[in-house]
């Protein structure tokens, strides 16, 4: 089994990616972590080589070593890129203007299968963060950012419908979030038990699960002023 290079996703490091600076240049590494995600979710992390990514995103090997360090700093530039597309996405999501009208149940059931089908798409990504981690890998930390932006935006949302967000809400709301983001990951590497990732009931107890476990049963959608 191969010995795991210590990973810190705490600390910025340059060598995770090289610059990019022409378009050909950055559709190549872009290429490349698609083709790495594929790849890691076809095999996981270990069993997957650079020469896999490479073929996958149809460039030379020399092409990923031009971008990337080796294999784990080609994890950490993955795991940049995804979160940042995970902020920006839950940013959309709530700041859609149909959110304000949205009745709760519907808004989180919503709110889960938006969670299910991003982290579907990405389903590589989060086998080879799993078999890192267990491998003692510091690879967590900018997953729970995105679950805590998360928490962060959906107490705003319920500030507005008269729900009173003390700090212990606002750390229940951040369990919350986790809790739901754990059962999804769960049902899609591990297998349904009793739904798949994908399914409208899994979102729609999801939802149930988030309304009693903050007990926000009566947050009603915020009024407009007229």
């Amino acid at each position: 089994m191969p010995k795991a290079k210590p990973l810190d996703a705490t600390e910025p490091d340059p060598t995770w990616t090289r610059p990019a600076y022409q378009n050909r240049s950055r559709e190549q590494r872009d290429r490349l972590l698609k083709a790495g995600e594929r790849a890691f979710a076809a095999s996981g992390f270990w069993q997957t080589h650079i020469t896999d990514i490479a073929k996958r995103a149809g460039c030379s090997v020399g092409s990923f070593y031009r971008r990337f360090e080796d294999k784990e700093a080609f994890f950490l530039a993955l795991q940049s890129d995804m979160a940042s597309r995970a902020e920006a996405n839950i940013a959309k999501f709530f700041e859609d203007p149909a959110r304000e009208a949205e009745a709760l149940d519907e808004l989180l059931t919503r709110l889960a299968r938006n969670t299910a089908r991003t982290m579907r798409g990405i389903e590589g990504y989060y086998r080879a963060l799993f078999e890192l981690s267990l491998r003692g890998q510091n690879v967590w930390p900018p997953m729970r950012r995105v679950e805590a932006i998360e928490a962060e935006f959906l107490v705003k949302l319920l500030k507005t419908r008269g729900v009173s967000t003390d700090d212990r809400f606002q750390k229940r709301a951040h369990l919350a979030i986790r809790m739901m983001h754990g059962q999804i990951v769960s049902a899609m590497l591990h297998g349904p038990g009793p739904w798949a990732a994908d399914d409208p009931e899994l979102h729609e107890e999801l939802s149930l699960m988030l309304i009693r476990y903050l007990r926000i049963e009566g947050a009603a959608p915020a009024k407009k002023n007229r």
